[in-house]
């Protein structure tokens, strides 16, 4: 096995990367390492999330390299897909993970692997390098499973469910026993990885961090008069937005009061129904945007809306939306509980209702609306501030290098 030295050579696996915008957080630590002076290696797939197809101008082939600044992406085939069905989705997420088993000539030169574990599929190749290489791997954990797929509209429960998260969870407890560090997003998940099999001594709490993009001067933003309450971000059913568009429709009255959500997924068609059904005129549906654009998102929203379903994992989840708005320096309205609630109660960066609440949530947006500049503005300054000292990504990034240091020694 290759002794690691000041320069470490790492390969980053990640289903997700730009242009998608979900590949904004992998991306940025790769660049950060890069600019570090480390050997940056990534393997993803072709761009192709949320939609579920692949973007325009890109064809699925083999051999694929680009470069990312001073990392060097090379791109793997995978089946595409991103419907409610869970067997095709779960097909989706293998074929990447063994797709990625092409890289192996990569993996025998790398002090240490980097997962992006979004799904832990994405560490099937990490596992087996760790078996037949020695190769260490590092797994950055962002949903915890089996409850994002069974807590999901995927998978019903009954039986066969609970055969399926019996099978996960004992695979999980062998990934995570192997890794040579795991990394949670929040307490509350690096305690429920550890009550599954992750070592205490190599579990670690970091915080995803917003992008570092400059904001635009809000004059510079073509905008109506009024309070804009912007949802920005996947339009799923793990969201729980339904509880919003009921209650943005509740609004009416306020005529200078909108909502805007900027995105897209499986639940966006019957969110829109439902803002027919209940006369939520005051809502308008835009499509999702590149990462270039959403400074712009940003700046042009008063408030932003962090929203999650009222189901046990929503505690430790932190939305990464959350990170995003915050860093961005705008007021959240957070229908969420646990760790995330925490975050924004102990920032004060905006005002925090319980998950799928209707009635807690009009009376949020109209305490927004009543919000006058003085107090917008320190809600925008706590934001900010909290995001700066604590979720970005030099920090992060200090977080992960001494991780995966530690793990390749």
């Amino acid at each position: 096995m290759p002794k690691p030295t000041a320069q470490l050579r790492t390969l980053v696996i990640t289903q997700y990367y730009p242009p998608e915008a979900h590949g904004a957080i992998p991306a940025s630590l790769a660049r950060e390492l890069a600019r570090r002076g480390h050997s940056v290696r990534v393997v993803t797939t072709f761009p192709n999330h949320p939609h579920g197809a692949l973007f325009p101008g890109w064809r699925q082939r083999r051999g694929h390299r680009e470069r990312d600044g001073g990392v060097t992406v090379r791109r793997v085939p995978m089946i595409v897909d991103h419907s409610a069905s869970a067997a095709r989705r779960m097909v989706a997420y293998v074929s990447f993970g063994l797709s990625v088993l092409r890289e192996t000539r990569a993996a025998r030169t790398a002090d240490v692997v980097y997962v992006y574990c979004a799904q832990p599929t994405a560490a099937i190749p990490a596992l087996l390098w760790r078996r037949f290489l020695g190769r260490p791997f590092v797994l950055h954990v962002q949903d915890v499973w089996p409850e994002s797929v069974t807590g999901s509209d995927m998978l019903p429960p009954g039986v066969v469910t609970n055969v399926v998260s019996a099978v996960v969870l004992r695979a999980l407890r062998v990934l995570h026993r192997a890794a040579a560090g795991v990394v949670a997003i929040s307490p509350g998940a690096a305690q429920l990885l550890i009550d599954r099999g992750a070592h205490p001594e190599r579990t670690s709490v970091c915080h995803n961090w917003g992008r570092p993009d400059a904001v635009p001067d809000r004059a510079e933003v073509d905008r109506s008069p009024g309070t804009h309450i912007v949802y920005a971000g996947t339009i799923g059913p793990n969201q729980g937005l339904d509880a919003v568009v009921v209650a943005a429709s509740r609004c009416g009255d306020l005529r200078d009061l909108s909502f805007t959500f900027v995105g897209d997924g499986i639940a966006l068609d019957d969110l829109r129904a439902l803002a027919v059904r209940v006369g939520a005129r005051n809502i308008s549906f835009r499509p999702p945007v590149g990462p270039d654009q959403m400074p712009t998102v940003h700046a042009g929203a008063d408030f932003e809306v962090i929203a999650l379903r009222d189901v046990p994992m929503s505690a430790i989840t932190v939305p990464s939306k959350l990170q995003d708005a915050m860093a961005h320096g705008v007021p959240v309205i957070a229908a969420v509980p646990g760790d995330a609630a925490d975050l924004v109660v102990s920032s004060g960066a905006g005002l925090v209702v319980d998950p799928e609440d209707v009635d807690e949530l009009e009376a949020a947006f109209r305490a927004a609306h009543a919000t006058d500049v003085a107090e917008r503005a320190r809600f925008s300054n706590n934001a900010r501030v909290t995001a700066q000292r604590t979720m970005n990504v030099a920090s992060a990034t200090d977080h992960l290098e001494h991780v995966l240091r530690k793990a390749a020694a």
